[in-house]
């Protein structure tokens, strides 16, 4: 079986193990595809977009065809769906940054969108198209700040260190794997000396050669990452916001060079 469906609410988690009990690995965001490779009663082992296996229940997901129509990617922490724009009361869902949902029309602020399962709801118009560059990934880390980590968390209602630094590249229309070990090894991605770091590197942290931390640098020693929540500290010494247990681990700072336009410039 290798069924196509897509996820039918605005943030669905993803277990190890086919029960509720079991460890949550990933989650995948509304209108994500997803792979079915297995199904245990009203479980699916499915394939997620970014190649991540794992158990979901079945109320979770739709299977029907993504309409062909523009799509438009969340760029706000959270942002609410109403069913009618003239009552601002009527939120039908909440979805998280980098979403990408179907637009079916756009009318003064507003955008018509529509679900998996057939309804329609309108939200608040988005930028249409977010920027490739390095200034854009640090303005949408900070955009979710003190958002709570969450072991598997891949949304802005709770992130993972990995999940954060997937979901704003994502944003931007920048693919990388889901999890540290997996992103490090990402084609294209540089090494280099963290003196040569530039905004929206990425810094990874290692203990007896294996990766588990991942953050962005934002400049003058400073990074953005999820560490209890989205939050920006120092990776250097003798600074009031330096993180000491961070200054235990090996760093691999991966250039991001590859992915962004040259002629892009950056801000100091």
């Amino acid at each position: 079986m290798n069924q196509q469906a897509v996820i039918a609410v605005a943030v669905a988690p993803i277990h190890r193990d086919p029960n509720f009990s079991s460890e949550m690995i990933t989650q995948s965001l509304m209108w994500e595809n997803v792979y079915i490779r297995e199904t245990k009663n009203n479980w699916h082992l499915i394939q997620t977009e970014d190649r991540y296996d794992g158990w979901i229940h079945a109320f979770y997901l739709s299977y029907c065809d993504v309409p062909i129509s523009q799509n438009i990617v969340i760029s706000r922490r959270i942002i609410p769906v109403f069913q009618d724009i003239e009552d601002l009361n009527s939120i039908i869902s909440i979805l998280s940054f980098g979403t990408s949902v179907p637009i079916a029309s756009q009318s003064g602020r507003f955008s018509k969108i529509s679900f998996p399962n057939g309804q329609n709801g309108y939200i608040e118009n988005q930028k249409k198209m977010l920027d490739k560059s390095r200034n854009e990934i640090v303005k949408l880390s900070k955009i979710l700040l003190g958002t709570p980590y969450l072991w598997g968390g891949r949304s802005s209602f709770g992130y993972d260190c990995s999940g954060f630094v997937q979901m704003v590249m994502k944003a931007i229309g920048i693919s990388l794997q889901r999890d540290t070990k997996q992103q490090v090894l990402t084609a294209g991605l540089k090494e280099i000396n963290i003196n040569d770091a530039k905004l929206g590197d990425l810094i990874f942290f290692s203990e007896k050669g294996c990766i588990n931390h991942v953050a962005f640098n934002i400049g003058g020693g400073k990074i953005i990452h999820c560490s209890g929540q989205v939050k920006i500290e120092s990776i250097k010494e003798e600074t009031p916001d330096f993180n000491k247990e961070l200054s235990k681990f090996d760093i691999t700072v991966m250039s991001i060079a590859n992915f962004i336009p040259s002629n892009v410039s950056v801000s100091k």
